[in-house]
């Protein structure tokens, strides 16, 4: 029993990588996604998220969409729990930004990335992910 254990700790360990240069939620599914493409050579045939549970909208209705991945593949995990508070600032500050502005490109999403990368480091993507071009 011990000795399958620390096969599988070793295991994930080995499998394991993480993804360092998203801004934002959207290229944080987005970077992992063609992380994902780059270490194992193929995109994912599904997407499990797991955050806090007001983030939900976010992620399934707005940034799965505008990646353009099947709804019935995609599963969001809440973790946590929600104030009433906490959704009004979620709709206020991230989720009707998101609807008018998808990709965070321009407005208040796009001045919160230049925020959280103050040494305007380049990110490495689509290197070996070129069909995230077009998003």
């Amino acid at each position: 029993e011990e000795e399958a254990q620390e096969a599988a700790r070793v295991d994930v360990a080995e499998r394991s990588q993480t993804e360092e240069f998203a801004h934002d939620s959207f290229e944080n599914l987005l970077f992992s996604v063609c992380r994902f493409r780059q270490l194992a050579g193929r995109y994912p045939e599904s997407i499990s998220v797991v955050s806090l549970p007001f983030k939900e909208r976010r992620f399934r209705d707005e940034h799965r969409k505008a990646m353009r991945f099947p709804e019935e593949h995609f599963h969001f995990i809440g973790v946590g729990d929600t104030t009433p508070e906490t959704l009004q600032g979620e709709s206020k500050h991230a989720l009707e930004p998101y609807r008018k502005d998808p990709y965070g490109c321009n407005g208040t999403l796009a001045a919160k990335k230049r925020r959280r990368n103050p040494y305007k480091t380049a990110t490495p993507y689509p290197q070996g992910c070129e069909e995230i071009a077009v998003l």
